[in-house]
């Protein structure tokens, strides 16, 4: 006599959940990370992985039920895909709960997922119950025999299936986890390679100066006409500004944080210096309020907007150039640095970024995921203005 074609075996279900579960165990990663907002799971994978976990559901017990020679295994067939049809449904509804906790921690996220498992779990095993049993029972099939008909029979029938399937959704619940650990995992490596990519750049714009020879060729210069002056107190105040600047530059670690206060400072030596290039056309004016002084920016960031300023400003310019520092902290709880100059330009005046602005802003976006912006422009009557705006941090 064939046998009949029943629920799904306990045996099999366990084994085809430690096989996922293990899967998913290479998957997770670091608390750290899992803690980090995760970005959305590539629904193309979730649909992939669903597709294949249920096809292998049907394959596996089609070929089961021709192998044993099961009897009516179209009629099994179809029942076996309606069976599918609401796991897949199931899995993801249980996909798209755990894909709103986005932010959640790793522990919130996992609670969540074995909280889902058991109701899951039941419903799968309900249906599967019914399907088989109720409402579409198996051709010739003895109430007495071979199918539970009456309510305690059915209950106990769901209840051999229960505990299976729960932990079929249980593995389920950790693979979507791993899939946004994962994906977590590849955007912060991206981010981070990004950075650190553009601190160099940073670094490399910065020590530009200590290799630059129009830039030490105007210092030596500068140096050579106060000591055919004479004026050798000027002498050592330049070069120990010279040397202050050199010293911060090559010291400074672009991939960490700075005090505005100290960047700042280091920034109007370097102002001092061209100053006595210009001695009569450039006036440097600072404008910092005492709680975004003590501010954290990224090392070496405000050289390139000085650089702009002294270059596009002052060197485009025969009048007096006012340069200006500005940094204050808006109510809204972020730091707003300026950079301003006044410069009536003998030619045409810039309109927008170039590229040491677009480098900047760039940095700003990386560091500040999106939360920091630069502005730039002309200013009325005359000069040109960049406006950092940037999450305010302190150490």
């Amino acid at each position: 006599m064939a046998r009949r074609l029943g629920p799904v075996d306990r045996p099999r279900i366990l084994v085809l959940t430690y096989l996922v579960a293990l899967a998913v165990s290479e998957q997770i990663v670091d608390s750290a990370v899992a803690h980090a907002p995760a970005p959305p799971v590539p629904r193309r994978a979730v649909a992939a992985a669903l597709a294949l976990f249920w096809l292998a559901f049907v394959t596996m017990y089609t070929l089961r039920a021709a192998l044993l020679g099961i009897d009516h295994q179209a009629e099994s067939l179809l029942r076996r895909a309606a069976v599918a049809t609401a796991g897949i449904s199931l899995s993801w509804l249980m996909y798209r709960v755990l894909e709103r906790t986005a932010t959640a921690s790793l522990r919130r996220k996992i609670l969540l997922t074995v909280s889902m498992s058991l109701p899951f779990g039941t419903a799968f095993a309900t249906v599967n119950v019914l399907v088989f049993y109720v409402i579409a029972p198996m051709p010739g099939a003895d109430c007495n025999v071979d199918a539970p008909c009456i309510n305690h029979q059915i209950v106990v029938a769901i209840s051999d299936l229960l505990i299976s399937w729960t932990f079929v959704f249980l593995a389920w619940g950790m693979l979507c986890l791993s899939l946004a650990s994962a994906a977590a995992t590849r955007l912060a490596d991206s981010r981070a390679n990004a950075h650190r990519a553009a601190a160099r750049v940073a670094e490399i714009r910065a020590l530009r100066y200590q290799i630059n020879p129009h830039f030490l060729f105007n210092v030596l210069n500068s140096l050579m006409t106060l000591v055919r002056r004479g004026d050798m107190a000027e002498v050592e105040v330049m070069i120990g500004q010279i040397a202050r600047f050199m010293r911060y530059s090559l010291t400074a670690d672009p991939l960490a944080d700075a005090v505005l206060a100290d960047e700042i400072d280091i920034q109007v030596g370097y102002l001092e210096l061209e100053r006595r290039r210009f001695p009569q056309r450039l006036q440097v004016r600072v404008d910092v309020t005492p709680q975004a002084a003590a501010a954290l920016i990224p090392s070496l960031l405000l050289q390139p907007l000085i650089e702009n300023a002294v270059k596009h400003g002052l060197g485009c310019s025969v009048d007096l150039v006012l340069i200006q520092i500005l940094a204050r902290v808006l109510p809204d709880g972020r730091l707003e640095i300026a950079i301003e100059d006044d410069a009536v330009h003998v030619g045409a005046a810039p309109k927008g970024m170039g590229i040491g602005l677009k480098n900047v802003a760039e940095r700003l976006a990386l560091q500040y995921d999106g939360k920091a912006t630069c502005t730039a422009g002309p200013v009325s009557p005359s000069g040109f203005r960049v406006v950092l705006l940037l999450p305010l941090r302190g150490r």
